[in-house]
């Protein structure tokens, strides 16, 4: 698994009462065009530190949540069970709502990605773009392999391994990350690896699917499968981009995301 660079939590940061659940989130900028942005599994905040500091403040105002189990929108622990994806969305839209957001574009890594697909059709007049990166509508065996050779947190890279523990404790990431990849085993062997399939035809806003040629954990074909399937997407794929590809090409994936929701298209 590609490494994050370490960053410190956030400290700004702010909750709220959701379905129940105590949410955390961060507001930063005050533009016109809002942004709710979703993390993948084990996510929090600083993992968008890239768009939060880089994007024009005057422009946007930008969102970021932890779904409940991830971050500071702890306790309870995180819910794995079967619809756990689309329980998440969910909670997005009831956020919106909670926050007085009338529209807004969705940005999602990863699961994330996941998350604000479904989220973007099952709120279709209220989302203006969506931008998803490095993730799936399917998951195939051949992911399912590849998750079991990173199963074992303690043979995670240093700069994954490291503030993951820091923000959750070793055995939380643990257990987390295992009933993560045993959701996924389940959602294979029971629904045929479907993840999301079914939301994206009902997705109707303009999408930028970009995803990075040399990601093992989510491969390329999951990108070009997303285009296929979406209406009015468009994909732009960074030949040597990996996992965390915000991170390791800030300015150019930044510069793509700014100027497609900048776009009148």
């Amino acid at each position: 698994m590609d490494q994050r660079p370490t960053v410190s939590t956030d400290l700004n940061s702010t909750k709220i009462k959701v379905k129940g659940f105590e949410v955390n989130y961060i507001k930063v900028g005050n533009g016109p065009q809002k942004l709710l942005i979703f993390p993948g599994v084990l996510g929090q905040i600083s993992d968008f530190r890239p768009l939060t500091e880089n994007l024009d403040g005057d422009k946007y105002t930008i969102y970021v949540w932890e779904p409940p189990g991830y971050g500071r929108s702890r306790p309870p622990g995180k819910d794995l069970s079967p619809g756990f994806l689309y329980r998440d969305a969910d909670c997005a839209i009831t956020l919106m709502e909670a926050l007085g957001i009338d529209r807004c574009s969705m940005l999602g890594w990863c699961n994330g990605g996941c998350t604000a697909m479904i989220a973007a059709s099952r709120a279709a007049d209220r989302v203006d773009k969506l931008v998803v990166w490095n993730c799936n509508a399917y998951v195939t065996a051949r992911d399912l392999e590849f998750y079991e050779t990173i199963r074992d947190v303690r043979d995670w890279p240093e700069g994954r391994r490291v503030p993951q523990f820091e923000t959750y404790g070793e055995e939380y990431v643990s257990d987390t990350w295992h009933g993560w990849i045993d959701a996924f085993r389940k959602i294979l062997d029971e629904h045929g690896g479907d993840v999301c399939r079914g939301a994206l035809a009902k997705i109707n806003a303009p999408t930028l699917i970009v995803h990075g040629a040399k990601d093992e954990f989510v491969p390329v074909e999951h990108g070009v499968y997303l285009h296929e399937n979406i209406k009015r997407s468009t994909l732009e794929i960074f030949p040597d981009g990996k996992h965390v590809l915000h991170f390791m090409s800030t300015h150019k994936f930044v510069s793509i995301v700014d100027n497609f929701l900048s776009s009148s298209a």
